[in-house]
């Protein structure tokens, strides 16, 4: 290759990382809760994120779920969805899902779910956490790079334009996708077919690794394959503090382990080799672990 040649690529591609840390990102306002939580230090364990939906309703069991948030101490928070019942209004944000989780809002990386959307335009989710432009945002921990996407724009044109981009930009670091209405489940709602360009444009990224999805109140893990020498595991996680639900059916195809009528969060800890998973049950207890290898 010629140094000019070189010049050339390595300047498309900072510009397009550029691009990346400036559109779609989430600017969240200063946490308004007393004891803010603020990103703990990476361990030789590896970057530790936490996962988990479906959160924040009247009566429901959002304070143990954001206890066991607090001990796992965690760098980042990915919120799945639905996370304040019944609408995602500013009323259900204060009220529900506040009062436990806002400690963790600097720390939170959300995207919208379907009851966000019953408070016209999200407008209540948009408030909450600051958000102005659209909602899908790209950010990079450790060795590795996090997309948000907004399942309920599904079919929009503009967000699946701006996934490719950001995959292809991210070419080399291992990757998290995560929306709220998940491809494949086997929960209450099934499979959210219209997803399936959102999925087929992640899964067939080589660097896709993780998948993560909300919305049925269970928890759910699997291993879908995309080709002979690449599968995508894929975590349903709608266990935050609404009311739980059954299973709808057996075990899917892709099914490996899944867990009902419990709440729990999911614990990842993501390493330039590997990550790791530990699905903690509020009594502390882990209903389900694994390690990989990239």
């Amino acid at each position: 290759m010629t140094t000019a040649l070189l010049r050339l690529r390595t300047a498309a591609a900072l510009a397009a990382l550029a691009l990346l840390a400036t559109a779609g990102g989430v600017a969240s306002a200063a946490p308004a809760t007393p004891g803010a939580v603020v990103p703990a230090a990476t361990s030789a364990l590896g970057t530790r994120i936490v996962a988990v939906g479906d959160i924040a309703s009247a009566g429901g069991a959002q304070a143990r779920t954001a206890a066991i948030v607090t001990k796992r101490q965690p760098q980042r928070l990915i919120a799945l969805g639905d996370l304040a019942y019944n609408a995602g209004s500013k009323s259900n944000f204060a009220n529900y899902y506040n009062p436990s989780y806002g400690k963790f809002k600097a720390i939170t990386w959300p995207v919208p779910g379907n009851h966000e959307y019953m408070t016209s335009g999200a407008s209540g989710y948009k408030a909450y956490f600051g958000i102005t432009g659209v909602t899908w945002w790209t950010h990079r921990i450790g060795a590795w790079t996090v997309i948000g996407l907004d399942s309920e724009k599904a079919g929009s044109s503009t967000q699946i334009a701006y996934l490719k981009s950001a995959l292809a930009a991210n070419n080399g670091r291992p990757t998290i996708v995560v929306w709220h209405r998940p491809r494949y489940s086997t929960g209450e709602h099934r499979n959210a077919t219209d997803t399936q360009t959102m999925w087929a444009t992640a899964a067939r990224d080589r660097d896709v690794r993780i998948v993560l999805w909300g919305h049925d109140h269970d928890y759910e893990r699997m291993s879908v394959p995309v080709t002979s020498t690449h599968s995508v595991q894929a975590f349903v996680v709608g266990t935050g503090g609404a009311s739980l639900r059954s299973f709808a059916t057996g075990y899917g195809p892709f099914t490996v382990k899944r867990i009902s009528g419990t709440y729990g969060v999911l614990d990842l800890r993501l390493r330039s080799t590997g990550w790791s998973w530990f699905f903690v049950r509020t009594d502390g207890t882990v209903g389900d672990s694994g390690s990989r290898a990239l």
